[in-house]
């Protein structure tokens, strides 16, 4: 497979998983100059800036608004994150902006006529909730409702004594297994045929993994699940009910979340990193609940209008009650009181630090090309919209730069007066590894002093210091929250990934027969059974020296991952008929394999431990968890296609005890089968913060 194309299509699906979750990371970087940067480029510098607080009650005039947005996206540095883009912000019920900016057609440097449609992608997921609140409001339908009244017949797996509720998929509190979109879900081929709704959803119907309503992890499925729902409720299909009961009402006549030709020619277009234009594409099945809307700014000020005046259109119509629109607005899941989590639809502003003391709720969306972002500001009757063509952070920049221009007044949205810390002792049970729900990756907590913590993950270390009972802040201002459970001990925290809880592993962890607590492996066996990695039973001897086969490592990879099973046709001759051949093909359209020659994969064969580096390394690379690291001293016996893959696993210290160092070079053992143990080894410090 050719190495630009695989890499853009791990990146299109995991890379945008990533932007996403960790979105308030990315912010935080964002939110510094470049050191090269000249002072006109810089925020602070941006004509008739809001120093002083002149415009702290919100905006006001249109002619004032334009200005601040012609002087934002006249910046060299915002020029470089996005070619087009397209804004509109609404005050109530008026319209004080709608404009493009910057150029959808690279050769001319303009906007080409017509192109002002955008894919918004998961801010659709606000317009599927609004579905589900009208069918709330219409009585057809309850939050407290158990899901399975909905899915003709379909017993959920699910161990608790609490059912999957509508409101549960509204909040993302579902305890759901991650299901995400594959690649294959993106269409590129015209004459693909798309699956229905109902079969994408029953075809990957997770388990309930956690007690629903307990932790919070965003959850792509449940939205998809939320359409299906309003199809088996409305009778109508999903994309005719929005058009229907949403679009059609409020004058969205540029919306859909299905492309039809007309709407396909406007579309804006979109490129890659090196210029080149990534081809329209479509999806399967043909719409997506969670993130397929295509919209303009000027349709999204008509949602933004209707939904600040209450749930009313301009003609006067209901299109929300105001109970719903009370709903859609307040919080309803927070880790801490200080650090929410979401409504029903809307989530935790993008940098939580930005507010200014102001209540806001917020949807970001990414997609291949495409990210957005809509935030209101309910008690304002203030909204904003952006979206563009590309996928950078250019709405954190936004969102900052608005917020302070506006509401640069406002109070600090973190106290750190009047709270005394903990002592260190105090601190000690906060201490230790959380494993996130959804991007699986692992955060380190250590006591760094009183009132101090230091933590650990992908993006370095920060120290935070204590500003509540279960609420830190690092240097940034950004906020760092712990939740216990019933029982006073802590469970989950949430940090750097905004739209995810991590879970503690707990400290005493059960044993196999054969791999009790000494033993050299214990840590990463037995750390990978208490997050489900591992299936066996601990009844029985978990067998640590066993050969690990190609397929069973693919199959344990693409768990890690979440990289969901392909129904697909096999790629390869000699899987077909093997357990693993979902996982293998899944792994081969999101670029991670490739054969052994002459169209064969040998999935029974053991893997090579030079092979599963390299898989390690394609993943982590591309997806920019891992950056290259060639310096280590390897000694003799790794093959050349592997030796960057081996010498980075090496300095990125991916192995357990196994890989030894003589005379300053490390021995892989490269030509030697992977063993379990040395498989649980290689996913868990995959995990681990560098």
């Amino acid at each position: 497979m050719n190495k630009k194309r695989r890499n853009r299509r791990m990146c299109g699906i995991l890379t945008a998983v990533l932007l996403t979750t960790f979105a308030g990371e990315a912010g935080a970087a964002a939110r510094q100059p470049e050191p090269d940067a000249p002072v006109s480029d810089q925020q602070h510098a941006i004509p008739g800036s809001n120093a002083l607080g002149a415009y702290a009650s919100g905006p006001r005039d249109a002619k004032e608004v334009e200005k601040f947005f012609d002087a934002f996206f006249a910046q060299a540095a915002v020029k470089k994150k996005a070619g087009a883009a397209a804004v509109s912000v609404v005050q109530d019920s008026k319209v004080l902006l709608s404009k493009s900016y910057g150029s959808t057609n690279p050769a001319s440097k303009r906007v080409e006529e017509g192109k002002d449609i955008f894919r918004i992608g998961s801010v659709s997921k606000v317009f599927t909730a609004a579905a589900i609140m009208q069918l709330v409001d219409q009585g057809k339908l309850s939050l407290q409702d158990n899901i399975e009244k909905y899915l003709d017949g379909y017993k959920v797996t699910n161990p608790f004594d609490t059912p999957v509720t509508i409101e549960n998929l509204l909040t993302h509190t579902t305890g759901f297994e991650v299901r995400e979109p594959s690649d294959a879900s993106y269409l590129m081929d015209p004459s693909q045929k798309p699956v229905t709704l109902k079969q994408s959803i029953f075809e990957v119907f997770p388990p309930v993994i956690r007690k629903p309503g307990t932790a919070y992890m965003y959850d792509n499925f449940a939205s998809r699940l939320q359409g299906y729902i309003v199809q088996q409720v409305s009778g109508e299909s999903f994309g005719s009910y929005m058009q229907k009961h949403l679009f059609g009402p409020l004058g969205m006549k540029s919306s859909s979340f299905g492309m039809s030709k007309e709407l396909t020619r406007r579309l804006a277009p979109s490129y890659d990193p090196a210029g080149s234009a990534i081809p329209v594409y479509g999806f399967s099945p043909s719409e997506w609940p969670e993130g397929s809307m295509i919209s303009t700014a000027s349709d999204m000020a008509l949602f933004m209008k209707a939904f600040l005046n209450g749930g009313r259109a301009a003609d006067g119509k209901v299109i929300l009650s105001p109970a719903s629109v009370k709903a859609m607005s307040a919080y309803k899941i927070a880790i801490h009181p200080d650090f929410p989590d979401t409504t029903y639809g809307f989530e935790a502003p993008v940098l939580p630090s930005k507010t200014n003391g102001e209540h806001v709720i917020s949807k970001g969306g990414d997609i291949q090309g495409y990210s957005s972002l809509l935030w209101l500001l309910p008690d304002r009757k203030t909204g904003v919209f952006v979206t563009y063509n590309t996928n950078q952070d250019l709405r954190n920049d936004l969102f900052t730069a608005f917020m302070d221009h506006y509401y640069a007044g406002g109070k600090p949205a973190y106290d750190t007066k009047g709270y005394k810390a903990q002592s260190a002792d105090q601190l000690a049970k906060f201490a230790g590894l959380y494993s996130d729900l959804r991007i699986k990756l692992l955060t380190r907590v250590e006591v760094a002093g009183d009132g101090i913590l230091k933590v650990s993950d992908a993006f370095g270390s920060h120290q935070l210091q204590q500003i509540d009972d279960l609420l830190f802040m690092d240097k940034e201002g950004n906020p760092l929250a712990f939740k216990t459970d019933a029982t006073g001990s802590i469970s989950y925290m949430k940090y750097t990934n905004l739209y995810s809880y991590a879970a503690k592993i707990p400290e005493h962890l059960p044993v196999f027969p054969d791999v009790g607590v000494d033993h050299p492996y214990a840590s990463y066996i037995l750390s990978l059974k208490s997050l489900g990695y591992l299936t066996e039973d601990l009844s029985q001897p978990f067998q640590p020296l066993q050969t690990v086969t190609r397929g069973a490592f693919i199959h344990a990879f693409n768990a890690i991952w979440s990289i969901p099973a392909s129904s697909n046709p096999s790629v390869f001759k000699d899987t077909e008929h093997t357990q693993y051949r979902k996982d293998i093909q899944a792994a081969i359209e999101s670029g991670l394999l490739e054969g052994t020659g002459n169209g064969l994969f040998e999935p029974d064969r053991p893997i090579l431990r030079e092979e599963a580096a390299v898989i390690c390394y394609r993943l982590l690379t591309a997806t920019g968890i891992r950056q290259p690291d060639a310096t280590a001293a390897l000694a003799p016996g790794t093959s050349k296609w592997a030796v960057d893959a081996v010498r980075s696993a090496v300095a990125w210290k991916l192995h357990g005890p196994e890989v030894t160092e003589s005379a300053g070079k490390s021995d892989y053992g490269s030509q030697r089968a992977l063993n379990k143990q040395e498989l649980a080894a290689l996913l868990f410090t995959m995990l681990l913060p560098q």
